[in-house]
């Protein structure tokens, strides 16, 4: 009878295991993947008063938009892991990522951070790092890899953006125009 018992220690072992690595790695924040889009006429309109060829967005429009590339990403299919939540902060131009996620049927949740570029008339995005609870990971063990986003695609056709300038908690859009077409939009 005391045999059986010591075949099953290791089985409970490795499922109490599991059960504390599960617990560990799941969210602490609730997220989610909702946002609205932004107000593209009144940039616009605030750029026309100004006179100013120049686009702000400010840290919550940056996580609104992020979601919104984010969203469109995901509907490729090319993540490892499905997506359930997301929250961007903008230092610099260096992004911070909260989200969380399954894994099959595992949640987690992480920070990864990223270096932001603007290169060839693209937003370049290098992965730097994944942090799940303390444990950092590289984005080469996580399947991540560098990702280039056109800027502007909300943006009227006759406005296309030619730099941007990344603040520590804003992003300033160059832009290239012509007045006489945008007076006509408005």
């Amino acid at each position: 009878m005391r045999k059986k018992w010591w075949f099953l220690i290791p089985f409970i072992l490795i499922i109490v295991a599991v059960a504390a690595i599960i617990l560990y790695i799941r969210p602490t924040k609730d997220l989610d993947l909702i946002y609205t889009e932004l107000d593209w006429k009144a940039k616009i309109t605030q750029m026309i008063d100004t006179r100013k060829p120049v686009i702000q967005i400010n840290a919550e429009e940056f996580n609104r938009m992020a979601k919104q590339k984010l969203d469109k990403y995901l509907a490729k299919g090319e993540l490892p892991a499905q997506v359930t939540g997301a929250e961007f902060k903008q230092h610099g131009n260096r992004i911070d990522a909260d989200i969380n996620g399954r894994w099959g049927i595992i949640p987690f949740g992480a920070k990864v951070a990223y270096d932001m570029d603007f290169s060839g008339g693209l937003i370049v995005l290098t992965p730097v790092h994944v942090q799940i609870r303390g444990i950092t990971l590289t984005p080469e063990q996580l399947g991540l890899k560098q990702v280039s986003v056109p800027p502007g695609n909300e943006l009227p056709e006759m406005i296309k953006v030619k730099d941007m300038i990344f603040h520590e908690d804003s992003i300033e859009a160059r832009l290239s125009l012509n007045w006489l077409e945008i007076m006509r939009l408005l």
